[in-house]
């Protein structure tokens, strides 16, 4: 089905260094291939390559062939190749556009040229079978961004592809999300649909595959059977292994910022109701919960980003909607979970010295300490908007913490990172912790948010459920049978843990 035979590919011509370098790859009919990678590795760019959008869209400099049915991909169209190789993007707002979910689902139908039953009925069996009927009169701009991913793995999938390149499919689903796109994954890897899935969550994919990529720094590392694989994923800190934590004090300071009772609506739907919740000075905290529960619209409320049709929300004792957008953006800080949305410079140096140039307060050597922290030497020259989506997470919630704000909130700060990151990530917001710093962090990876917070609250519905010491939450039935805290087979470890 795909032949890549010595590929070298860099996006900028001028630049010495090559994203793949002499890559050949064969991947058969019907194969389930896994490919995993630090983030930077050359996963998405080797997705480009497979659906034609390397050449046909993205300039740079190509070496080498790539073979898609027999066919070099530069002498096939692009509606060619869209009809043979679907892609699922790994940011999901790149590929919805359209003003309705049905009418994104059923987009790649009418170019196809198929009727209106015929597309109708596949908008309907593919909806029923992500469980998403109920999105389908709504527009993808008002979703969260699990329900955004599972809208953009339907409009791929409903074409019904021989060969499907999904990159990232889990990033941002909840439990139940993750669980269902396996099942179907699984579903057309039986009905003999090519399958390649780039994913940095490799634990809940890894049993299903029946082979294994491992890609470093543009080159194939690893090429054989998943269980092959284990030990070189584990060495390679692609498996988060995050150290127990000692116990500690849980009681902190005192209230930094409380929600009181408040209410919001998008496009007249209710998604948060009546809710209340407070952060301590001093403390991680984790809010989890479901895609959809509205967590992303709580903590926009925060620091007044989005403001509540009913309620209040205190910031040390004083309202949001008083306090100036200048001073409330130097005191909460937020990361926000799509990183695009935060970009407004054309280098990374640029983006981060913009946090700088607000807080001249902050100490000189800060700056420098995230630089490396975070790994950003190598990409400060480059454009945010063109790195890997786990090089834009990191460089997001640096530009956030370059001001030292008193509130840290990051959204869904794991997605699109690799296990060495989130070690790295989890170690230092711990560190950052017992220097002063309150951070919340919005999340649905509950082993990271074990790691790292010692209190959670749990959102559902639009409405604060249970809040408390995770290992609590965790033995709570009901919460389990809601679906707000994972399933029945997650349980918190208690010492030094993979996440596998």
């Amino acid at each position: 089905m795909i032949d890549l035979t010595h590929i070298n590919y860099r996006y900028d011509e001028l630049s010495t260094e090559w994203v793949l370098k002499d890559t050949n790859l064969k991947i058969g009919k019907g194969e389930y291939v896994l490919v995993c990678g630090k983030s930077g590795s050359g996963k998405s760019t080797l997705a480009y390559l497979l659906n034609g959008l390397i050449p046909h869209f993205l300039d740079g400099e190509l070496q080498g062939r790539v073979s898609v049915v027999g066919k070099d991909s530069r002498d096939l169209t692009v509606a060619d190749l869209m009809s043979l190789v679907g892609l699922v993007f790994q940011n999901a707002d790149a590929q919805l556009f359209n003003s309705t979910v049905d009418k994104e689902i059923g987009f790649g139908l009418e170019s196809l040229g198929l009727s209106a039953p015929e597309i109708e009925e596949k908008i309907e069996r593919t909806s029923k079978a992500l469980h998403i009927e109920h999105l389908l009169k709504r527009s993808p701009m008002t979703l969260s961004g699990g329900e955004k991913r599972i809208v953009a793995i339907a409009s791929v999938l409903s074409v019904s592809p021989p060969v499907m390149v999904l990159d990232e499919p889990l990033a941002h689903l909840d439990w139940e999300g993750a669980k269902r796109i396996r099942e179907v994954l699984l579903q057309l890897h039986e009905k003999g649909t090519t399958l390649v899935v780039i994913e940095q969550r490799v634990g809940a994919l890894h049993q299903d595959a029946t082979r294994c990529l491992i890609l470093e720094k543009g080159e194939v590392l690893f090429d054989g059977s998943p269980g092959d694989a284990h030990p070189i994923l584990i060495h390679q800190h692609l498996v988060p292994r995050y150290p127990a934590r000692t116990t500690g004090n849980e009681h902190f300071g005192t209230t930094l910022l409380e929600v009181q009772q408040i209410s919001h609506a998008i496009e007249k739907r209710p998604v948060l109701k009546d809710l209340s919740m407070e952060v301590k000075e001093g403390e991680i905290l984790a809010i989890v919960g479901p895609n959809g529960a509205g967590k992303t619209t709580l903590v926009k409320h925060f620091n007044g980003l989005l403001h509540p049709s009913r309620g209040n929300v205190l910031f040390m004792g004083k309202g949001v909607r008083r306090q100036s957008p200048a001073d409330i953006a130097s005191r909460i800080g937020i990361a926000f979970q799509n990183p695009n949305d935060q970009f407004f410079k054309t280098t990374v140096e640029d983006e981060l010295a913009v946090g700088w140039d607000l807080c001249k307060k902050t100490p000189a050597g800060w700056l420098e300490e995230l630089r490396t922290l975070f790994h950003l030497h190598e990409l400060l020259s480059q454009s945010p908007y063109r790195l890997s989506e786990g090089q834009k997470k990191r460089v997001s919630i640096a530009s956030v913490l370059v001001m030292k704000p008193r509130l840290l909130v990051l959204d869904e700060p794991t997605v699109g990172q690799d296990g060495l990151f989130l070690e790295t990530l989890a170690d230092l917001l711990l560190t950052l912790c017992a220097k002063g710093f309150t951070i919340v962090i919005v999340t649905h990876d509950l082993d990271f948010a074990l790691a790292t917070a010692r209190r959670w609250v749990v959102v559902h519905g639009g409405k604060v459920v249970a809040t408390g010491p995770p290992r609590e939450l965790a033995k709570d039935e009901n919460l389990l049978k809601m679906g707000a805290l994972g399933n029945p087979e997650w349980a918190p470890a208690d010492n030094v843990h993979e996440t596998f």
